[in-house]
């Protein structure tokens, strides 16, 4: 069995998002929208029709009070998976405070759509975890 060497735990997540690709001049070369898989402070798992085929990426989610939010990631890989669709790893490339609004935003907006676990609230996982501890006061 492989260990999972993660620096911070991943949270499930099924959010609409959009994205832009964006070749190493900064242009964008093309968007699309996917599914959110799983997140953590580090990076996102997306699910998309067609593979991304750049290195840099935007992705952009809509906030719990109907703001864009915007972060810049590092594509790390896209592979085909069984269903024919493919799943993105992507690192951001951000602030932590970017960063943390992003993953709090998409988190927080999925558990409006999906009942809250046992004890406590889906995204709890997410913000506790933190060497972000007073980033993450500031927010809430």
């Amino acid at each position: 069995m492989i260990a999972d060497r993660r620096k911070h735990s991943r949270v499930n997540t099924s959010n609409l998002i959009s994205y832009v690709c964006i070749d190493d001049r900064g242009n964008e070369t093309t968007q699309g929208i996917g599914r959110a898989i799983n997140i953590s402070q580090n990076g996102i798992l997306i699910e998309t029709h067609k593979p991304i085929e750049s290195k840099y990426i935007l992705l952009m989610v809509i906030g719990i009070e109907d703001e864009l939010i915007q972060v810049k990631g590092n594509v790390v890989y896209s592979l085909p998976d069984d269903s024919r669709m493919f799943r993105t790893g992507i690192q951001f490339l951000e602030t932590k405070e970017k960063i943390l609004s992003f993953v709090i935003n998409l988190v927080k907006s999925f558990s409006k759509l999906s009942s809250p676990p046992q004890g406590g609230r889906v995204y709890d996982n997410v913000i506790h975890q933190t060497p972000f501890q007073n980033i993450r006061e500031r927010n809430m």
